[in-house]
């Protein structure tokens, strides 16, 4: 049996601050997912999960039409149950869960919108990479650690290879990726833990930074085994004066299985 395309995410790490002073990167944190649809346009937002049985809180955070960042608690209900909120929001930076469910998958869509992603069962939330992150004065470089990893527990990714996309847009000038220097089945744990004080901090365990395609680790072939992850240093430049960033980027995972 092969790798099923919903099988290989790429997560947050346990240190993705709103800040920049806060520690920055660490291990992975499988419960939270950057992959999901922004709004196309200013919609309030409906969640509600696929279990009668399901009762929670979801925190919805993003711009409003005023572009600022605003959030609003949105009670999520069982099948049929739709709740919308009341705040009419442009774009979405994160989403997070009062607690983990373990009974239902939660679906969270604009209104009178397609979905824009939905919230698997034992996972808490989904988010984008630099939160509110500013250059109010002077330009600044800032790095955030995510991971992909494949979720099959039989079969392999071979080799493994990463593509970065930004739609044309200007994530294409601003943000670059890095591949720590190890995996998750490295023996020496090499790399898979790296932290830094700050995400104004670069890492000391990545070589290289591009925005082309490139292989996982070791040097560009590796695989990425059955429950395997791989740790990814995002590098965002912001010119003097940028507002908080917001503009479509992803990385995708291909290969053989």
């Amino acid at each position: 049996m092969g790798v099923a395309d919903g099988q290989v995410v790429i997560y947050a790490s346990s240190g993705m601050p709103e800040d920049d002073s806060s520690i920055t990167g660490g291990d992975i944190n499988s419960g939270i997912r950057l992959k999901f649809t922004d709004l196309m346009a200013p919609a309030t937002i409906v969640a509600y999960s696929s279990s009668r049985a399901d009762l929670n809180t979801l925190t919805v955070y993003g711009k409003n039409t005023g572009g600022s960042i605003v959030n609003e608690e949105i009670e999520v209900s069982g099948t049929g149950l739709s709740l919308a909120g009341s705040t009419s929001f442009s774009g979405i930076l994160k989403a997070t869960l009062s607690h983990v469910t373990g009974v239902g998958t939660i679906t969270v869509s604009g209104s009178s919108e397609n979905i824009i992603t939905t919230i698997p069962i034992n996972e808490s939330g989904f988010r984008a990479p630099f939160y509110g992150a500013q250059a109010a004065v002077g330009a600044k470089t800032l790095y955030e650690k995510v991971f992909v990893k494949n979720n099959s527990g039989s079969s392999s990714i071979t080799p493994a290879a990463l593509v970065a996309f930004s739609g044309g847009g200007v994530a294409s000038s601003k943000i670059v990726y890095g591949l720590e220097n190890g995996k998750s089945v490295d023996p020496s744990g090499a790399g898979v833990e790296e932290s830094v004080a700050n995400r104004t901090i670069a890492p000391s365990n990545v070589g290289v930074y591009s925005s082309g395609t490139s292989g996982v680790w070791p040097s560009g072939t590796g695989n990425l085994e059955p429950t395997a992850y791989q740790g990814i240093w995002l590098k965002l430049s912001l010119d003097a004066g940028g507002g908080p960033f917001s503009a479509p980027y992803s990385i995708e995972c291909s290969g053989m299985t």
